[in-house]
């Protein structure tokens, strides 16, 4: 009778496992949620400081980002309106958030596309000066109006920007191209460009086939050669 009993509780607590187990793969962590939720928290108190606002308990976890989605309550006062805009944040640590929809619903995706075309003209310029190998540069400048003509390395844009370079890699090794990203990075320090993240990919064929090494940095970012990819 003993035995039974406690072969019928492995069972029980076999698929009481199974059943949260599953549970966590589909809900995720309760814990990495809540932790997810507070980084968005101070994420929307950095960057919408007057904002009314509230945070649903509830969240989906997306598994093809391993991402927490929530949706954040806002409210206009002067309409007394209420819109729910979600937001993503990545469910490990540092929690970041990768989709903030309230930032592209104002952004002026016409006047955003003709300074994107002008920054990556000016960057390109720039930095062909030193890596003469450098073939492209995609920027993603975003603004909220029109009132912005002209992209100059001093605009401060409601985020920082994201650039993304492409060079053609030929015989280059890891520690030329270390080097390079050095240089790179100290031209768009120099040039007080405000951006969050650069990221170097250097172009190859292997066997018939393209690949990429990439190097990326922050501005503040000490590089080494680990950092070649």
């Amino acid at each position: 009778m003993m035995k039974k009993k406690i072969f019928y509780g492995i069972i029980a607590a076999t698929l009481i496992a199974i059943v949260l187990v599953t549970y966590m793969s589909v809900a995720g962590n309760p814990y990495e949620m809540n932790k997810a939720r507070e980084s968005l928290k101070v994420y929307l108190e950095e960057t919408y400081p007057d904002m009314d606002y509230k945070i649903k308990w509830a969240a989906k976890y997306v598994t093809i980002d391993d991402s927490y989605r929530f949706e954040v309550m806002v409210k206009d006062p002067s309409l007394d309106v209420e819109t729910t805009y979600p937001f993503d944040v990545y469910r490990y640590e540092p929690n970041e958030v990768f989709n903030d929809t309230i930032h592209k619903s104002r952004v002026d995706k016409a006047t955003s596309k003709k300074l994107n075309k002008q920054a990556e003209q000016y960057i390109l310029a720039l930095l062909q000066r030193k890596v003469p190998e450098l073939q492209g540069v995609a920027t993603d400048v975003e603004v909220y109006n029109n009132d912005v003509t002209v992209w100059t390395p001093k605009l401060k844009t409601p985020k920082p920007i994201l650039i993304m370079l492409e060079v053609e890699k030929g015989n280059l090794t890891k520690e030329q191209m270390l080097l390079q990203s050095k240089t790179i990075q100290q031209q768009l320090n120099e040039e007080s460009i405000d951006y969050y993240l650069a990221e170097v990919g250097y172009h190859e064929i292997v066997n018939g086939e393209e690949n990429y090494l990439y190097v990326s940095f922050t501005p503040q970012q000490e590089l080494t050669i680990k950092d070649v990819d």
